[in-house]
């Protein structure tokens, strides 16, 4: 494993960022009621039968909440507070009504918007059960048991979604993939780890000799400025601010490259499980965000790759934040949760700037960025993390296709932990067969 050499001192952190994605009202889909009921043909034990009806009412239920939502909907939106109508008090309450009406319109769309797929979700539950119950009548028919099957009701789609706040549910029986708790289906090869440690090393050299080899074609000493990488901007001249732009231009994340980002393990959990929020374990405080979205510090696979523990991951990435509370990886941590995914360089950035409005702004001129990010130490502003790995700052952003969580473990090894598919979410394969992706 190749070690980033230094002259000065490590930086150990870059700045936390906190996610501001509005939450998603969740509403769960009940499980339908079943009642026992004997089998014929002379089979041995009990079975069930599915009273669909429920699923019906629970339908028109939902519908017509979705129409009184709709109802208040209306009723905000024609709500405006103006000077004119408000009178003497129009002066200084019109702004504060009209914002409290505004947030109000937003919280109604996200309830109606909620009750339509808590509808759509029941009615698939619906059809699920009813398209199973008569392919099973089916099947008996045709062994010569006669089975009244319930009316048709389409094509088959995935289990009832559970509350989100357990386990997923099980393989089905005999193989073939599993569901996630949003009721949606990957097969056995969808949830096979792709971007696996080995896989994203695909790069000749390490990180260090990419950059030194790029500061030798551009005719800089490549062990000096090796060193200056892990100085802040702030005490660099302007002539070494120009070195390190140029040479920092030169190592690119190709259009696709595997992309990887460590989250708390609070927020990793709460992904696998598709949640959009989780409570922070340092502060307490209930933070929203989008499980499909991935933003803020990263790096690239091959660069990462390069370590396999916890406290490698911590040093390199500069993720010590001296008891700040925001590091996503604490101090003799047995795991960490590292999120990997095909990148967009147009939605990255290069973490050029300063601690200091002045040096931000030298940064941002030399690399024709569109703004520049003054941030507090122990940020860097060249283009690295404390630790000598390229960093760029991504804009937060769908993932363009399917990611993977993995967790990597103290003792070098790492393991798959959750796949996300686009339209279908995270699934948490830990516990599956050969969902263990170890590497020594």
């Amino acid at each position: 494993m190749a070690t980033h050499h230094t002259s000065t001192p490590h930086h150990t952190s870059t700045p936390h960022h906190t996610d501001t994605t509005p939450s998603h009202h969740e509403t769960s889909t009940p499980h339908p009621a079943r009642e026992p009921h004997p089998t014929g043909g002379g089979s041995s034990g009990g079975g069930y039968a599915l009273h669909t009806d429920s699923l019906h009412t629970m339908e028109s239920n939902l519908g017509a909440t979705k129409d009184k939502v709709h109802a208040v909907g209306r009723t905000v939106s024609g709500a405006n507070f103006g000077a004119q109508s408000m009178g003497v008090v129009g002066s200084t309450m019109t702004g504060t009504l009209n914002t409290t009406v505004s947030a109000a319109k937003e919280h109604v769309t996200r309830a109606g918007k909620a009750v339509e797929d808590a509808g759509a979700r029941t009615k698939a539950v619906r059809e699920h059960y009813q398209t199973t119950e008569a392919n099973a009548a089916d099947t008996m028919t045709a062994a010569g048991k006669h089975v009244d099957a319930p009316k048709a009701g389409g094509s088959a789609p995935p289990p009832p979604p559970n509350d989100g706040g357990g386990p997923p549910p099980p393989p089905p029986p005999g193989g073939g993939g599993m569901h996630n708790n949003q009721g949606h289906h990957a097969t056995d090869a969808e949830l096979d780890g792709q971007y696996t440690r080995d896989s994203m090393q695909t790069r000749p050299t390490s990180t260090d000799n990419q950059i030194r080899d790029a500061a030798s074609r551009l005719g800089y000493d490549p062990d000096r400025h090796l060193a200056m990488t892990l100085q802040p901007t702030a005490n660099l001249t302007p002539a070494q601010r120009a070195e390190i732009v140029a040479v920092r231009n030169e190592l690119h994340a190709d259009p696709g490259e595997i992309m990887t980002k460590v989250v708390k393990p609070e927020m990793g959990e709460a992904t696998l499980q598709n949640k959009t929020s989780y409570v922070e374990l340092s502060t307490g405080d209930t933070k929203t965000f989008d499980p499909g979205q991935v933003g803020g510090s990263v790096a690239r696979g091959s660069d990462t790759a390069q370590y396999g523990t916890p406290a490698e991951y911590r040093g390199k990435l500069a993720l010590d934040d001296n008891g700040a509370g925001w590091t996503p990886i604490e101090a003799g941590a047995p795991h960490a949760y590292q999120v990997r995914y095909p990148g967009d360089s147009n939605k990255m950035e290069i973490s050029y700037g300063g601690t200091d409005a002045g040096t931000a702004h030298e940064m941002q001129v030399l690399s024709g960025q569109p703004a520049p990010r003054p941030w507090d130490p122990p940020f860097l502003g060249t283009g690295y993390t404390g630790g000598g790995v390229p960093e760029w700052i991504q804009t937060r952003a769908d993932y363009r296709g399917r990611a993977e969580m993995y967790l990597v473990h103290s003792d070098g090894t790492e393991s798959l932990a959750g796949v996300y598919l686009p339209d279908r979410g995270w699934f948490d394969v830990r516990g599956r067969g050969g969902s263990s992706a170890g590497t020594p």
